[in-house]
């Protein structure tokens, strides 16, 4: 009888080991990797800084395609952002302006510590998934998920959802194995 059981225990057991390790590289990947966003203004950057890492015309969302020209790592947000403005010309003629980006969730503070100021940041979540418009007439998208602000439709979180799917039919699998 304790043969029988034995197979079953070193089974079970390789299967909790798989689990946990599927566990922790999700979760290390999602506290090490900052969000990624898509990024385009309506104007060129000014700054030489975002000018020389892919060149001012390849930033301007009158030119997005969803390339890797503008993806851009957000470490202080967890969160992507798209303003849709939208104007109306003096001849009747409304434009639609949009902006892409990681959403602003940057909190500095100053703290004095050890007998000197020091910058201490946090990341705050004062935004709710979905689209408001505010009283200029913009419309803000706020999404969480990567690269999530691209285009008008709902965001997609095939890789999240394809991960949870992918650990639950492995361990599915595991459990069904005899050793």
């Amino acid at each position: 009888m304790r043969n029988s059981i034995w197979p079953r225990r070193q089974s079970s057991s390789l299967s909790c080991t798989i689990f946990s390790v599927a566990v922790i590289i999700i979760l290390f990947l999602d506290v090490t990797l900052a969000i990624k966003c898509y990024k385009c203004s309506v104007m060129p950057p000014s700054d030489n800084k975002e000018m020389s890492k892919s060149g001012a015309q390849s930033l301007l969302c009158s030119k997005f395609d969803e390339s890797e020209d503008f993806i851009t790592d957000c470490p202080y947000s967890t969160m992507c952002m798209k303003r849709i403005f939208k104007l109306q010309l003096p001849r009747g003629e409304p434009i639609e302006t949009i902006t892409r980006g990681c959403a602003n969730q940057k909190y500095t503070e100053q703290v004095y510590r050890d007998g000197a100021w020091h910058k201490e940041f946090t990341v705050e979540e004062p935004y709710e998934e979905g689209c408001q418009e505010d009283q200029d007439g913009s419309t803000y998208c706020h999404c969480k998920g990567k690269l999530c602000n691209a285009a008008t439709d709902t965001p997609a979180y095939h890789t999240d959802t394809m991960a949870v799917i992918f650990v639950f039919n492995l361990m599915k699998y595991l459990r069904n194995v005899e050793y």
